[in-house]
């Protein structure tokens, strides 16, 4: 036990470490972790504990709930109106498209049975746009583009888990005639897409409604709130035959474009959450592989990854955006960002638990494709953007960063003033209040008024005072004498 959360926290540690460093070099941090489950594994130092393929597989689920809910709390329901053609296409299409591909190249390089090669094919085609976001750091690409990759990203992946469930099903029990099979795959599709679409939406409608009037003592229990209604779509939906994760990439966009409480607490603890899970998985296929197997099908591994990068995704982009408007530049772009990270790895254990696959050859494989994507793609995402000059002016730090900063030095301050005051009627022009600090609102019988230099105060006003932390003593100064509570940071 000792042993193993030693290991755990000295991966948690390099993570945030290397997650800081690769943003500030454009280094695609993630590729270590595999080399370190290497390093760990049967195939290194044996100093890790065994991880069956069911457990990997299960944490792998859990990995992708919590990843995909993340995602979707940033997703923006306008942004989605905006794209959901040329996203939905790629989901769809674009799947099928890089499926076949994938599929052909590894029969005849690999020389794998037709399902296995089918299998490989569908787990090669799903793609992880928060790869590319963390390692874009703070460049700010063309808005469609982000719009277009981050839904692509949460639908692709229900897109890809249909086909793995259908192929497993046709290689284990058959689907009989030919028309028989195409009504089995046509209904299957419709019952799994609907289901997740509607319990995902009636999901986030209970959870941000729940997140609303429950009024919590705590504040630190909203993000295990939200964590909860996360797991409860992919179970419900799951329970339904619908596709969970659909229902948990719906969910969290409902409620990520509701009101939420504790809102910023709760998106910095899943995005933290969702790249702990990215690091997991990445060790987890570290464990699994063998550098003198990796050997054996290095030369069939780069041709797989080669065609990948190469062949599958631009031809999925190109043919799923015919007549919607972009440019050639864009259309280079999303192929190059067409990034392979956590599901693959998930959609082949899925595959490999199944009776009759080889675990060895198709996780190897899977290895090649993402170390790939990870590493060239990761390595000259940014300066193809720009070099295709896709990248718009932005504010140097998103949003959330900014609120950290407010959050780390600005403090609140309430005042009362008193019925005898030297306040009393006076005016806020006429107040010296020190630097950079604003009295941002009144509090005059259970109303809120904005104040302005006119305004003049009146007794038991309760002033809401904004200021740098630095001024307290300034503040406590100036309004000696009056009721003052005690000043406090931004929530």
């Amino acid at each position: 036990m000792e042993t193993f959360l030693l290991l755990l926290s000295v991966i948690l540690l390099a993570g945030v470490w290397s997650a800081r460093v690769g943003n500030r070099v454009g280094f695609p941090v993630l590729i270590g972790f595999v080399a370190i489950g290497v390093l760990l594994g049967p195939g290194g130092l044996r100093i890790s504990p065994d991880v069956p393929l069911s457990t990997a597989n299960f944490i792998g689920y859990i990995a992708l709930i919590l990843i995909l809910f993340e995602g979707g709390l940033h997703t923006s329901v306008t942004r989605i109106r905006n794209v959901w053609m040329p996203a939905l296409s790629l989901a769809t299409v674009g799947v099928l498209v890089s499926s076949a591909l994938m599929a052909f190249l590894t029969y005849y390089l690999l020389h794998l049975p037709f399902f296995p090669s089918a299998l490989l094919g569908v787990a090669f085609s799903s793609t992880d746009a928060a790869s590319v976001f963390s390692i874009l750091g703070g460049q700010s690409l063309r808005r469609r583009l982000v719009d277009v990759l981050e839904v692509e990203s949460g639908t692709n992946d229900p897109m890809a888990f249909f086909l793995t469930i259908v192929l497993i099903q046709w290689s284990t029990h058959g689907f009989g005639s030919f028309w028989h099979a195409t009504w089995y795959v046509i209904a299957t599709f419709a019952l799994q897409m609907f289901v997740g679409l509607a319990v995902g939406v009636g999901i986030g409608y209970l959870g941000s409604f729940t997140n609303q009037r429950i009024k919590l003592d705590t504040g630190g229990l909203y993000p295990t709130l939200t964590l909860a209604f996360a797991v409860l779509s992919y179970a419900i939906a799951d329970l339904l035959h619908g596709s969970g994760f659909l229902s948990v990439y719906v969910a969290s966009v409902v409620m990520g474009n509701r009101k939420l409480e504790h809102r910023y607490s709760i998106m910095r603890f899943h995005e933290g959450l969702s790249w702990t899970m990215h690091i997991i998985m990445f060790v987890v296929l570290g464990l699994q592989l063998a550098p003198h197997r990796l050997l054996t099908i290095a030369l069939p591994g780069l041709g797989l990854a080669i065609g990948a990068l190469f062949l599958a995704r631009p031809a999925a982009v190109w043919v799923s955006t015919l007549g919607m408007g972009f440019s050639w530049k864009e259309k280079v772009f999303l192929s190059w960002a067409g990034f392979r990270g956590a599901v693959p790895i998930v959609l082949v254990l899925t595959a490999i638990l199944a009776p009759g696959y080889t675990p060895s050859t198709m996780m190897d494989a899977v290895f090649f494709v993402v170390i790939a994507s990870t590493l060239v793609q990761g390595w000259t995402v940014k300066p193809l953007a720009q070099r295709l000059d896709l990248i718009d002016p932005s504010p140097s730090e998103g949003l959330l960063e900014l609120v950290a900063i407010a959050r780390e030095n600005a403090i609140m301050q309430p005042v009362e003033i008193r019925n005898d005051s030297r306040f009393v009627n006076r005016k806020m022009v006429d107040i010296e209040f020190p630097p950079n600090t604003l009295c941002y609102a009144i509090i005059r019988d259970n109303q809120v008024i904005v104040p302005r230099g006119a305004t003049r105060l009146q007794a038991y006003d309760h002033l809401l005072v904004l200021s740098d932390r630095r001024h307290i003593g300034e503040l406590q100064k100036l309004f000696e004498g009056e009721l003052m509570g005690q000043p406090e940071f931004l929530p």
